[in-house]
C-alpha cells in the first residue's frame, strides 16, 4: 500500500461516517416544517417517522437522502479501492453507523435500514433483488414492523449466498457485508421483537395466519414506522 492509497482509504472511511451522519430527516423537518422529528412518533429521524410528521413529499426526500448516504460512499470505495476488498465493507458499515448515531445531532438517528439498503445496492446489487421485495411482502402480510425489517435483511443474505454460489456478481466479501448488515439490523431491532412463545409455530400463526395487526398497524405507511 502506498502513502497515497493509505490517505485515500482513510478519507473514504472517515468520510463514510460523516456522510452517513448527515441528519437528512432532522434537517428536512426542522428547516422545512419547523418541527423536531425526535419529539414525534417513534422518536427516530427515518423516512416513515418523517412521513407521519411532515407528509409524503418530505418522506420521499428523506428516503432518497438516507439511501444515497449508504450508496455513494460504498460505490466510491468499490471503484477507487477495489483491490482492497475489505475497505468497501468497512465504509458501508460506517455509513450506517453514522446514520444511526450522528455526531451532528447528539448521537441520535434512525435504525439504519435505508442507509444499509443503499450500501448493499452499491456493493451487492443482486442481493437487493431478494431482500427488498421480501421485506415489503412481509410487512404487507404480517403487519409487524420488526419482523418485516429482519425478514428483508435475511432476504439480502439468502440472495447474496445464492448468487455467490452460482457465481452471479457476488463474491465472498459481498456475502460478508450482508452478514454484518443482518447482525447489525438484528441488534437495532431487539427492542421491537415480540416476546417468543413456547414454540415457533405460535409466532408464525400470530403474524401470518391470524394476521392480527400489531402496534395499531392498520395501513402500509404505519406498518413501516420504526423500520427506517
Amino acid at each position: 500500500m502506498t502513502v497515497v492509497e493509505g490517505v485515500q482509504i482513510a478519507c473514504l472511511i472517515v468520510g463514510a461516517y460523516l456522510v452517513g451522519a448527515i441528519p437528512v430527516g432532522w434537517l428536512v423537518c426542522r428547516v422545512g416544517f419547523g418541527v423536531d422529528i425526535f419529539k414525534h412518533g417513534s422518536g427516530r429521524s427515518g423516512t416513515t417517522n418523517v412521513y407521519r410528521t411532515a407528509g409524503t413529499g418530505a418522506a420521499v426526500i428523506v428516503f432518497c437522502g438516507d439511501l444515497l448516504k449508504g450508496f455513494v460512499p460504498a460505490l466510491l470505495a468499490r471503484v477507487l479501492v477495489a483491490e482492497f476488498q475489505l475497505v468497501p465493507v468497512i465504509v458501508a458499515v460506517l455509513a450506517t453507523v453514522g446514520h444511526n448515531w450522528s455526531v451532528f445531532i447528539g448521537l441520535r438517528g434512525g435504525r439504519g435500514v435505508a442507509t444499509s439498503w443503499g450500501s448493499v445496492m452499491a456493493l451487492v446489487p443482486a442481493a437487493a433483488l431478494v431482500g427488498i421485495p421480501l421485506g415489503i411482502f412481509t410487512v404487507a402480510i404480517g403487519r409487524y414492523v420488526s419482523l418485516a425489517s429482519l425478514a428483508g435483511a435475511v432476504g439480502f443474505l439468502i440472495g447474496g449466498i445464492i448468487f455467490y454460489a452460482f457465481g452471479f456478481g457476488v463474491d465472498g466479501f459481498g456475502v460478508g457485508l450482508i452478514a454484518v448488515f443482518v447482525i447489525f439490523l438484528f441488534s437495532q431491532h431487539l427492542d421491537n421483537l415480540p416476546p417468543f412463545s413456547v414454540n415457533a409455530y405460535s409466532l408464525v400463526a400470530n403474524q401470518f395466519i391470524d394476521r392480527k395487526p400489531k402496534r395499531n398497524c392498520t395501513n402500509i405507511p404505519d406498518c413501516f414506522a420504526g423500520i427506517f
